[in-house]
């Protein structure tokens, strides 16, 4: 005959803790009022959103799409320059490059100095001109709660949120400013 299985324990009601969530820890962001965090969330959902449509329906991601829109604008770029635009690293814009160039989305010609400069094909054009129905229509969608006055507000604020970013990075915090290592109760060192 089998041994019976032991049955768990169980504890009175009384015994269980009432908070069973982590301590408190300290100080956290309001990630409802956070503003880099709400930016990156629209962004990446944007970008993502984007990226399967294009995909979809032309083959080509949301940076392609990036690096198109900037050769409508700026034909004849660097690499780099497209970089410092759209703030792109240069590993994504190369690989984007060589998918664009096989399809034949983009020409290149000799830059000074031992670089090179990209323009749309007219095919590339073309493809543009097919994506940019559909970029317009998303960009709709998005805005269609604001009025148009709240559409401008909008983008003169972004407008001053992107002039600051500059300042933004060039913040380096003091070593006093940082504080302890985590669990050491010692003050940072400076590097």
């Amino acid at each position: 005959m089998p041994l019976p299985r032991p049955q768990p324990l169980a504890l009175p009601v009384s015994n269980l803790p009432l908070d069973m969530g982590p301590p408190d820890m300290g100080p956290k962001l309001d990630m409802e009022r956070y503003v880099p965090a709400f930016l990156n969330s629209i962004a990446n959902k944007l970008s993502s959103g984007a990226s399967r449509l294009y995909f979809k329906h032309f083959g080509i991601g949301v940076v392609e799409w990036r690096i198109i829109v900037h050769l409508v604008a700026e034909p004849w770029c660097t690499a780099a320059r497209i970089c410092q635009i759209i703030g792109m690293d240069k590993a994504a814009v190369s690989r984007s490059y060589a998918l664009m160039e096989d399809r034949g989305l983009i020409q290149f010609r000799p830059a000074e100095p031992r670089g090179r400069e990209a323009a749309l094909t007219v095919a590339g054009r073309d493809l543009h001109d097919r994506i940019l129905v559909m970029a317009l229509e998303r960009e709709r969608r998005l805005l269609a709660d604001l009025s148009p006055r709240e559409v401008d507000t909008l983008i003169n604020l972004l407008g001053r949120l992107q002039a600051r970013i500059p300042h933004v990075n060039a913040y380096d915090p003091t070593p006093e400013e940082i504080g302890p290592p985590a669990g050491t109760g010692e003050p940072a060192k400076a590097s």
